[in-house]
Order: structure tokens, then C-alpha cells, then sequence
């Protein structure tokens, strides 16, 4: 097939975009984005971000073009973008196929060694695959959902054994990173009252200016690069993919993959592990997608070491309150505002937060994606007022100390012997109990400083949360030990909270607190 066969463009041809709406073409999107809400809920957090991440690519252009954001996207400027770009986005060109490497089609056959499954992170190895997906995997995919198949594998693909004409996929996917073992990459975008809206207060300044295009558009950078001795234009940067894959397609669908990386590399990445890392690490943290902030450690005497720029993470596992208390600890609702004051539109009053999170596992060697989902974010929970912001980081943090005491005597440096193992259920004990007066007070609090009436009810969560893990003790033989260290995460709550808890004296207690990692 060409560029000129039926149904092949995945601009004008391809319903792959899934809205809310139902399913549309990019160019439909574009043209009514003011009149979509968002995506379809259906979709997970990988596909979301999939569609978002071209969605924006592509809107940096009708931006430029139209001369600036307005109320809709100019319909002159979305079909001038549309034909431009339309050279890059036939599914099935023989020369530049949509997201694909070209090939003669000569060793690619339908069957499990080249399954189209391949082109999803979340794909485990064949023995666990009815383990971990809740219904049978298509061996083959219709048009719009091999679109999407490609855009995913484009955004999120990790590394891996697979070659393509002996190059293997590697790390370095725009919109995934590998944040260990066990953790959560998390994206975070600000969500408006429309798909429009939720494009500009996300969108770039600096995709929008200059003349970059798309990595997918110009993958040997031709147009894209920057000035001389500088990195390539941000918009191509930020959607240069590592990995690629060759298609086979019969009768507009997709029945056959290999999947290798890229041979279209950056221009100023140099050669070697070390160089491609280099390269990576600049591209991750100036990502708009992800919220990278300035991690410091400090050694013994609580002198600062070193200084990291870290993606912040929102981890399965915790309950809302736990991650809430973390984020305003560490005060993020600034940092996500400073952030957007480099974005082509302003976060509205009424915009909420909404974050892509996805549980990576697998293999340090082999990662997948165990677990993707889109949580959409209570407002007044993650952004706090500026004049507020410092004195909610501050009690966060204490709160944050006072859930370290109530699960101190539940580890193995703890004297409850039948107990050690029961750290993380005094965790959620506490989490649970602490919701209601950390949101009365503090998440729905008002003014400079933090009503000292809820200290109280903290101190009383703690012990809450120790007496109802301490119940399930096995005999008697227990109490004094559970009686002495009950005493202890008293006085050491009481320590943390008892100067907080006097108005007078409350700011100078949680300056002088030292809150524990």
C-alpha cells in the first residue's frame, strides 16, 4: 500500500483519537477541540498520554501558525499544519510510514515471534500473559487501534532484547522513565474544562517558537536543529523516540511486528552509554509533562552533599492522604505553578491536576509497565494558595514526622518481636485516621498559619492507629512491651506536636523540626 491508499493518513483518515466525545481523527480534534471535554475515561494512563503527547505536538504548530492561542483553533491553521505534516503520517507509505521504519516486508510474518502485543509496554512474556491481562490479546489490530498501538510504542517504550537490523530497543522513550523497580512513573498535566484548554495550559512557549517540527515529522533533524553548539529545537527533543518498529499490514490492518531502535539518532548525542544517557537526562528534565525538582542529601551533621533533579512520583500503594501530606511536605503545588509560567496559557482557577501514573516492573534489563491508570485530582488537595502554601509544607511535614513515630515499634529495630513486620499497616492505620482533621485544618484551612486545634487530633490518630495494630498482639506475654513503647510514641508525638499545638510558638516548632525522609 501507499500514502495514497484509502484510509491511511493518521491525520484526516484514522478515527485513533479516542475523546470523549468517541473516536476521532487528529485533524476533527483539533478543529472542535473547544467543544471536547477529554479523552474517552476508558483509556489508561499510557494510551491517554499517548494521544496527549502527539495531540501537543501538533498544536505547537496550529499555535505558531495562527499567531497565538485564541478561544478555538483557527481552522486555516489546522489544515495548513495537517498538509504539512501529512508527508510523515500515512500508516502505510512505503518510504515514511506514521511511526514506523521502512522495510521490504521480507521476514515479517504473522505468528507469536512477530505479534502486534509487542507494541504495548504493558506486555508481559508469553507464559505470564494470561496472568496479567483480563482477556485475550488480538493478534491482530483494526486501523485506529494499530494507530494507537504506534503512537504508545513511539512514547513509552522501554528497552529490551528485540532488534531491529541489529539494533536493540533501548531506554530513552519520551514520555516513560525508569524509576526502579517497584516505582511509579508519573506525568502530571493540568486538566481544563476543555480538550482546548487542557492542550494550552500545557503547551510549551518554547515548542511553539522557532521553527522545530516534530521528531517524527524530521527525523533526521533537518529543520529542527538549534543554534550552533546548542541542543535541537525543544519540540523536536521532547518527541524524539528511541525505539521503532517494522509493520506488516494486510487489508488496512496490522498483523505483524519487529521492534528494534531507531536509526535516526540526535544530532548532539554523543556516541556511547554515557553520552546517550547525558542526552536523555537534558531532554527528561526539561519534559512538561513530568515535574522534576531539586532533591538534596545531606550527610550526618545535616550539611548539604549533593543536589539532584529528580522526576517527583506519586506511588501505587499509598493511600491519597499519605501522598497528599508528601506532596505539600515537599511543597510541589509552587513548583507545578512555576513550571506552567512557561506554558502557552495560564492554569485557570477552575483547572485540576491529572496525573498518568505508571507501575514499572519486570527486570532492570527488561522493564514493563505492571499497572497505567489516569487519576484526576481534587483541586484544593494538590495546589494550595501561595500565601498558604509555606505554612501547609510545614505542617505536612510534621504530620509526616508523627506518622514516622506511630510505626517506629513496628520494624525490626522495634522491641514488639511478633509485631516487626506490621510497619506498613500502622502506616495506613495512621494514613486512614489522620484524613478528616489534616483536610479540615490544613488542605481546607484559610490564612498564613495552621489552626493549632488540629494537633490534638493528630496526636489522637497516632494512637489510634498503634492501639488498632497493637490489638492483634498474640498473648499476654506482649503487654509490658506494648504498654512501654505506647509510652514512647506518645512522648515522642508529643515532642514533635506539642509546641505546634500553641499559636504563639507554632512556626518557630516546625521551622526547627527535622522531617524525616
Amino acid at each position: 500500500m501507499d500514502r495514497n491508499s484509502v484510509g491511511g493518513s493518521a491525520l484526516t483518515d484514522v478515527p485513533w483519537i479516542r475523546t470523549s466525545n468517541g473516536p476521532m481523527t487528529v485533524q476533527d480534534v483539533l478543529l472542535g477541540a473547544h467543544n471536547i471535554a477529554g479523552f474517552d475515561p476508558e483509556l489508561n494512563g499510557i494510551e491517554a498520554g499517548a494521544q496527549f503527547r502527539f495531540l501537543a505536538a501538533v498544536a505547537a504548530l496550529v499555535v505558531r501558525r495562527q499567531g497565538g492561542p485564541l478561544k478555538t483553533f483557527a481552522a486555516d491553521a489546522v489544515l495548513a499544519v495537517v498538509d504539512d505534516l501529512e508527508p510523515a503520517c500515512h500508516l502505510f507509505d512505503a518510504e515514511r510510514p506514521f511511526l514506523q521504519a521502512a522495510h521490504d516486508g521480507k521476514g515479517l510474518t504473522p505468528g507469536q515471534k512477530n505479534a502486534v502485543k509487542r507494541l504495548y509496554p504493558w506486555m508481559p512474556a508469553d507464559r505470564a500473559e494470561g496472568f496479567w491481562t483480563r482477556r485475550a490479546v488480538a493478534k491482530e489490530f483494526p486501523t485506529a487501534d494499530a494507530a494507537l498501538a504506534l503512537a504508545v510504542h513511539h512514547h513509552y517504550s522501554f528497552g529490551g532484547n528485540n532488534r531491529i537490523e541489529g539494533r536493540s530497543c533501548v531506554n530513552g522513550s519520551p514520555g516513560i522513565r525508569y524509576p526502579g523497580l517497584g516505582y511509579t512513573a508519573t506525568e502530571l498535566l493540568w486538566r481544563g474544562t476543555s480538550l482546548l484548554e487542557t492542550l494550552m495550559m500545557n503547551l510549551p512557549k518554547a515548542w511553539v517558537d522557532g521553527t522545530g517540527l516534530p521528531a517524527w515529522a524530521d527525523p533526521t533533524c533537518a529543520v529542527s536543529q538549534g543554534v550552533p553548539g546548542e541542543p535541537e529545537h525543544p519540540l523536536w527533543r521532547a518527541t524524539w523516540g528511541s525505539n521503532t518498529a517494522q509493520c506488516l499490514w494486510s487489508d488496512g490492518a496490522l498483523v505483524a511486528v519487529s521492534t528494534g531502535g531507531s536509526r535516526f539518532l540526535p544530532p548532539t548525542m554523543r556516541a556511547g552509554k554515557e553520552g546517550a544517557k547525558e542526552w536523555w537526562d537534558l531532554r527528561n528534565t526539561e519534559d512538561p509533562f513530568y515535574l522534576y525538582a531539586d532533591v538534596e542529601t545531606k550527610n550526618a551533621a545535616g550539611v548539604v552533599t549533593a543536589v539532584q533533579r529528580k522526576a517527583q512520583r506519586l506511588d501505587f500503594g499509598h493511600q491519597e492522604t499519605d501522598l497528599v501530606v508528601e506532596w505539600n511536605a515537599k511543597g510541589l503545588s509552587s513548583a507545578v505553578r512555576g513550571r506552567s509560567q512557561g506554558t502557552v496559557k495560564s492554569p485557570s482557577r477552575s483547572a485540576n491536576l491529572m496525573f498518568l501514573r505508571h507501575l514499572v516492573e519486570g527486570t532492570a534489563t527488561c522493564p514493563i509497565v505492571r499497572r497505567t491508570e489516569v487519576l484526576i485530582s481534587s483541586p484544593k488537595k494538590w495546589i494550595i494558595a501561595d500565601d498558604r502554601a509555606r505554612a501547609v509544607s510545614q505542617a505536612a511535614g510534621l504530620v509526616k514526622a508523627v506518622c514516622a513515630e506511630v510505626t517506629k515499634p513496628f520494624t525490626l529495630k522495634g522491641r514488639l518481636t511478633a509485631l516487626r513486620d506490621r510497619r506498613g499497616d500502622a502506616e495506613t492505620a495512621f494514613w486512614r485516621n489522620v484524613t478528616a482533621p489534616f483536610e479540615e485544618f490544613i488542605i481546607n484551612g484559610t490564612g498564613t498559619t495552621i489552626d493549632p486545634a488540629v494537633w490534638p487530633r493528630v496526636r489522637a490518630a497516632a494512637l489510634d492507629a498503634f492501639d488498632e495494630i497493637a490489638a492483634s498482639a498474640p498473648g499476654p506475654k506482649l503487654a509490658p512491651f506494648i504498654m512501654t513503647a505506647r509510652s514512647s510514641v506518645a512522648r515522642n508525638v508529643n515532642g514533635h506536636i506539642g509546641l505546634a499545638a500553641k499559636p504563639d510558638t507554632a512556626q518557630t516548632a516546625t521551622e526547627e523540626m527535622e522531617v524525616p525522609a
